[in-house]
């Protein structure tokens, strides 16, 4: 028995059949018994607003920045192949997760039927006590402070479904299910190892916003356009701009002789250097990419602009255009560097809540992450590149490329 697949998807709405998409993926798997084993989340750009943001609060920048589902399709697949997929309302669930891959190009087999719902169980192993997520996670003490958040939610889920099998006996109650989920076909999908896109990547970029806004020379301007844009760099650096404050810029444009469309331009040469401080270190991190498509949609920039300067970005430290994260290969190289399952890896130079999130993304590709520099380890990957870490100094010393943590990407 392979155990189980938690879902739990946050979404636009409820029309799976029309026009909502999935925003948010949570996915926790563990045991026959019950145990937990790994977690994986990423939010998905559902390529239309985010429909109900009052719910599941997630930020339409953060959400931009993220895969598409079809760029995750793979390494989903990989999570729950085998597996008895399991959610709270799984009609809810497994109708969108149906839908989506469908749309995506890979039909699957999987029905409401085939998904065990741990809210429509509740009235066996929790009689009395209502169905939600809420009711039944408040009964047991299972703690839900992050209420729609997919992974906070598949986490709660996971832990009641845990005390079902506990109550029921144990791994033997659950044997038809396995079989079922044993039976169950899933497309063939290459795993992308896409980098897995996580709430608050928009507004963890403070710094970056001033370091980039500061970051280009206008010597070369014309006066009234270096004047212009000192004011735009003041006004946009708490990343929003107030009625008063467009008005401020309309008539200083006005003083310097400056049109409509001439000011225009300027919010566009603007934003080129801007994508010049970006990627100045050869990387683009998430959070500089959300810093451009903050301060673009703040000039009024049309969206095609706006992909035109991420690209533009991207093709600039050698990201693939499609991809959704951060990083080039870095200072010691790592274009061409292809990783494939199996390979070992290490990581250095980074919190250990970073090491977290890329070891995730690393055996979501097949790789294995080592925790220190031997031979036959294929790269270092480290926040900088350039890292001067004892584990990168070793790695150099055998002849192993330290790169960017964009290698992940590709």
């Amino acid at each position: 028995m392979s155990g189980f697949a938690v879902i739990d998807l946050e979404t636009t709405g409820f029309a799976y059949n029309a026009n909502d998409r999935v925003c948010e993926i949570g996915v926790v798997l563990v045991d026959a018994d019950g145990l937990r084993e790994h977690s994986w989340t990423t939010l998905i750009n559902p390529q239309r607003d985010l429909g109900a943001q009052h719910i599941h609060h997630i930020d339409a920048t953060d959400a931009r920045l993220a895969p598409t589902f079809a760029q995750v399709v793979g390494d989903l697949t990989e999570l729950l192949r085998g597996r008895v997929v399991a959610a709270h309302n799984a009609t809810f669930d497994a109708s969108f997760l149906a839908a989506e891959y469908a749309r995506a190009g890979a039909p699957i087999a999987l029905t409401p039927a085939d998904a065990l719902c741990t809210m429509r169980m509740a009235r066996q192993y929790l009689p009395g006590v209502g169905g939600k997520l809420a009711e039944c996670c408040g009964y047991l003490g299972i703690s839900l402070d992050d209420a729609h958040r997919a992974l906070a939610d598949a986490e709660a889920t996971a832990e009641l479904l845990a005390h079902y099998v506990r109550v029921s006996g144990g791994p033997a109650a659950w044997e038809g299910w396995h079989a079922h989920a044993a039976g169950l076909a899933w497309p063939a999908m290459a795993r992308s190892g896409v980098t897995p896109v996580l709430r608050g990547v928009a507004s963890a970029g403070a710094d970056d916003l001033r370091r980039l806004v500061r970051g280009f020379d206008a010597s070369d301007l014309l006066p009234e356009a270096e004047a212009y844009l000192d004011l735009l760099d003041r006004v946009l650096l708490d990343r929003r701009i107030s009625v008063n404050e467009r008005r401020a810029l309309a008539d200083q444009a006005t003083q310097l002789g400056l049109s409509p469309a001439g000011a225009a331009r300027l919010h566009r040469m603007y934003m080129l250097r801007v994508v010049d401080a970006a990627v100045a270190d050869a990387l683009l991190t998430a959070q500089e990419s959300a810093v451009i498509i903050q301060l673009a949609g703040l000039l009024d920039l049309a969206d095609l602009e706006v992909e035109a300067l991420l690209a533009e970005a991207r093709a600039r430290v050698g990201v693939g255009v499609g991809g959704a994260g951060a990083g080039g290969s870095g200072a010691d190289g790592g274009a061409g560097l292809v990783l494939r399952s199996g390979d070992l890896v290490v990581l250095t130079g980074m919190s250990e809540a970073r090491k977290r999130e890329l070891t995730a993304v690393a055996e979501a590709r097949g790789l294995v992450v080592w925790p220190s520099v031997k031979k036959g380890v294929a790269a270092v990957i480290a926040q900088d590149p350039g890292s001067g870490s004892g584990k990168a100094r070793k790695a150099r010393q055998y002849g192993i490329p330290v790169v960017g943590e964009g290698v992940l990407a590709g």
